[in-house]
């Protein structure tokens, strides 16, 4: 008996023993399921919307907005006026309304078209004290001018040489530190500094550098107080403009806002014409280049017996375009004065003289059918949101951003009150659940984290390859987002990446993933359904919010 019942004790203690640890790790999981339930699951409130976000939906908007019927939605062209229309019904159909004090939901401004003429040049004026002449140069033959910095000019003015134009506080490089550059025109060459070759002196110049963008050097020359910035180029003029005429010679675009500023001057100019300029000194461009490399340090100097006159022409035109705005009144009378703004462009490169049709279906037709079906689906809350949403379908983006700059400069509801901007550009191609995510951290380290909570639910992969202001592809400063992050509001640009058929008549609707799409889109809406329900206007925490 002693013995039967002491094994029953055993027994019954293993039994004790393992129902203790069964328990315990039921609690464990249960208190970790809670913890990470309350940051990550989809909540009830926000479940109808996102359910309702759906890709069949998506490919029926999109058949229109990408189809032929519409022109390739050309800023300024029928097709985006036809467009137009079409967002501005979905939106009032969605149960949207016009932003507050206004009757349309368009937003109506005029751009100048322009092209320049063939009969710009650059010439070169030396003089000392035995003689003078004069050097005539032609534009895409002997200089071409960059896309976004072309504008009718008359300068004339001195010229000082200033190594590749590069100020790089962090290594101690300032090409800028031992020459006046002001009212003058700077010269430079194009790239940044690189090892020395023996083999191939001609080339010492980094091109893939952050500091061999073109436009940083510019701002650069800008802020030293220059005229213009002259860049030697790497290459032939003849070869480029042949291999990039298509965008070289098509027209382009800016806001007729004079309250705008306009970007310093740029050119590229030949090594013919680079070796006028530094006759005087008697050397050729690719010896100075050599030299440069070789001092590994700046080395700058004026042009004494040279002046410069810049006589770019062009014709303009003057188009009418608009971006149309709806807007979603929030449902708590403390928040609702605050926005969420959600955001896409519908404009893509419209249709070629000859008919060639750029249907743009990806770019941004996947982004525009998103943004109306994200719409739709806050359509259908009741009651909305706390906060007030605005869906921003933006204009002329290709064109250099100017609908989203156009908006920025005369915002519909003032700047102050935007507590996010989430930005939607080609969204619909590439690797089945990978997505780019761009600027999430940059001024909110919150933002960022609201959308990772809420891909938890979603479960795409998220790719921060492209989260840089210094990558190479620039891909933060390409989007509509950009002019938004300027003003301080945090933005997410969402982005599938480019494809073989980015800007090209194959960017078609048979090419779109539109399950990925949905999948975008719900990111999106309950990312944007988080931040416009916080108690609390999103902390700028980010390294760009100083």
């Amino acid at each position: 008996m002693q013995w039967l019942s002491f094994r029953r004790w055993q027994s019954f203690r293993r039994f004790l023993l393992l129902s203790g640890i069964l328990s315990f790790l039921s609690l464990t999981w249960l208190l970790i399921s809670g913890l990470s339930g309350s940051r990550s699951a989809l909540p009830d409130a926000a479940r109808p919307g996102m359910q309702a976000i759906r890709a069949d939906n998506m490919r029926a908007l999109l058949q229109f907005l990408a189809s032929d019927e519409l022109e390739g939605r050309g800023t300024g062209q029928r097709g985006l006026q036809i467009a137009a229309r079409f967002l501005e019904t979905q939106f009032a159909l969605a149960g949207l309304q016009p932003p507050p004090g206004q009757s349309s939901m368009w937003q109506p401004f005029h751009i100048r078209k322009s092209r320049l003429l063939p009969d710009s040049r650059i010439v070169l004026h030396r003089k000392n004290r035995f003689s003078s002449s004069e050097l005539s140069f032609l534009i895409y033959e002997d200089f071409y001018v960059p896309r976004g910095a072309a504008r009718a000019m008359s300068i004339n003015a001195p010229v000082v040489f200033a190594g590749f134009g590069i100020v790089d506080t962090a290594n101690g490089y300032n090409d800028y530190q031992d020459i006046d550059v002001r009212g003058k025109i700077v010269l430079a060459f194009a790239g940044a500094p690189g090892p020395v070759s023996m083999q191939a002196p001609e080339s010492p110049a980094r091109l893939d550098s952050p500091l061999a963008d073109r436009r940083k050097k510019a701002e650069f020359a800008e802020q030293a107080g220059a005229a213009a910035l002259v860049l030697i180029s790497e290459r032939s003029i003849p070869l480029l403009v042949a291999k990039f005429s298509r965008w070289l010679k098509r027209p382009s675009f800016s806001l007729m806002d004079s309250s705008l500023n306009h970007p310093l001057p740029q050119f590229f100019i030949s090594k013919k014409m680079a070796n006028a300029l530094l006759r005087e000194k008697g050397m050729t461009a690719d010896a100075l280049r050599r030299t440069l490399a070789i001092a590994g340090k700046p080395m700058s100097f004026e042009l004494k017996h040279v002046r410069m006159t810049i006589d770019i022409r062009q014709e303009t035109e003057v188009l009418q375009t608009q971006n149309v705005v709806a807007f979603l009144p929030g449902s708590d009378p403390k928040r609702r004065h605050e926005i969420v703004a959600i955001g896409a462009h519908y404009d893509h490169l419209g249709m070629t003289q000859d008919g060639i049709i750029f249907n743009g279906a990806d770019d941004d037709g996947s982004g525009t059918a998103a943004l109306l079906e994200i719409a739709r689906a806050f359509g259908q809350h009741s009651p909305p949101p706390a906060r007030s949403l605005l869906f921003i379908a933006h204009t002329g983006e290709e064109k250099g951003l100017l609908g989203s700059r156009y908006f920025t400069q005369h915002p519909l509801v003032p700047l102050d009150r935007f507590i996010a901007m989430l930005n939607l550009d080609m969204i619909g191609r590439n690797e089945e659940n990978r997505l780019f995510i761009i600027g999430s951290n940059f001024l909110s380290t919150e933002l960022h984290r609201i959308n990772e909570q809420a891909n938890a639910v979603v479960g795409l992969n998220l790719d921060y390859r492209y989260n840089s202001t210094t990558d190479p592809r620039r891909f933060y400063y390409r989007s509509d987002h950009f002019n938004y992050a300027r003003h301080k509001i945090p933005i997410i640009f969402y982005f599938t990446g480019t494809h073989e058929d980015y800007h090209q008549p194959t960017d078609t609707l048979d090419k779109i993933n539109f399950a990925k799409m949905e999948k975008v889109a719900r990111l999106v809406y309950l990312t944007a359904w988080r931040i416009a329900n916080l108690n609390h206007r999103l902390k700028l925490d980010g390294p760009l919010a100083k």
